[in-house]
């Protein structure tokens, strides 16, 4: 079993036939009211080094060998690219998976009051605890 070396695609059989999307683009975009938007993060990437330092591009180190940016996705630090003087990387996580409630439109009232339905529903009443209620002991007890 073959694995590319560049896209890290498993069980290649045939090279001619293989449709390596190579070292993408890591794609930002930036909306006002929401900051930084990562559009596309690719399984491999470069990232210039001198990116890590300008703060306004949304790229911190959150370890030795990892890059958070804009608090969407991690990259580990795989190797270094000589020819573009970038740190090549490798997606860790990314946390722009759906599930995550986001809109971008505002929303109906019906869209509102569906989504409080299936809320009580799941939870219950919204302004009530769901816990035992305390008991209160006499002081000095």
């Amino acid at each position: 079993m073959s694995v590319c070396a560049t896209c890290y695609e498993p069980t290649i059989r045939d090279y001619d036939s293989h449709n390596c999307p190579g070292i993408g683009e890591i794609t930002i975009t930036r909306k006002r009211g929401h900051g930084l938007i990562v559009l596309e993060a690719p399984r491999r990437a470069r990232i210039a080094v001198g990116l890590l330092a300008d703060a306004k591009w949304g790229a911190t180190m959150a370890g030795k060998d990892l890059i958070n940016i804009a608090e969407q996705v991690l990259y580990q630090i795989t190797g270094y690219d000589p020819d573009h003087a970038a740190l090549v990387v490798q997606l860790v996580e990314d946390w722009r998976q759906p599930g995550i409630l986001t809109f971008d439109h505002r929303l109906t009232d019906a869209e509102v009051e569906e989504i409080k339905v299936r809320w009580q529903e799941r939870y219950g009443n919204p302004g009530a605890c769901n816990h035992e209620p305390l008991t209160e002991e006499a002081p000095g007890a």
